[in-house]
């Protein structure tokens, strides 16, 4: 691909994040992308082929931007398990309320909520959706690898918290920000007493 042609593909995904991150209520849509981008739905065509190119372009560019794939990066863990679990806890709560972060649960919110239809239609989003969740779920078990700390219970605490948060973060326009932070509280809380 030429220069204009990975700019163009760059501003496109700019702007499909920006659209996500919106959410406002429409259908993901790739004509809605192409509109935004004042360009056709051939010029999207192009560069992502289809909706499922696009959208998993889009889970790949958010994975990058987010260094989640880059275990050189991660910060290094010290501290009891509260600190690191509050820590873990705080980046995710943290990362929902991003534009990228909401651009990621738009389009899991927009993607068939059927298993089986999700990767019949979307095969390549679904495996960037799952290489974007594992990415964080290996980082929340890396928080914790040098602690002598049931394997069993860490792999289960790590699957448990993301979708935990993500409840509470359904909450968030609609909650007070003290009841979000006794949530957030609580799920520290347990999670710490579970772990130790």
């Amino acid at each position: 691909m030429n220069r204009r042609g990975r700019e163009t593909r760059q501003r496109l995904l700019d702007i499909a994040i920006e659209c996500l991150a919106a959410g406002s209520g429409e259908p993901l849509s790739a004509n809605r992308v192409a509109r935004s981008a004042g360009v056709s739905w051939g010029t999207l065509k192009h560069q992502f082929g289809d909706l499922d190119g696009l959208w998993a372009a889009v889970l790949i560019e958010l994975t990058e931007r987010s260094g989640a794939n880059s275990p050189d990066n991660w910060p290094v863990f010290s501290g009891p398990v509260r600190e690191r679990v509050r820590a873990m806890v705080d980046a995710i709560w943290t990362i929902l309320g991003t534009p990228e972060g909401r651009a990621v649960e738009t389009l899991r919110a927009g993607l068939p909520h059927d298993r089986d239809d999700r990767l019949a239609l979307f095969p390549r989003t679904s495996a960037a959706m799952a290489g974007y969740e594992d990415a964080w779920l290996r980082a929340f078990e890396y928080s914790l690898a040098d602690l002598p700390l049931d394997p069993a219970k860490v792999r289960r605490t790590r699957c448990l918290i993301p979708p935990a948060i993500r409840g509470i973060n359904n909450e968030r326009r609609l909650t007070s920000a003290a009841d979000l932070a006794d949530a957030l509280g609580g799920l520290i809380d347990a999670t710490t007493a579970y772990l130790e």
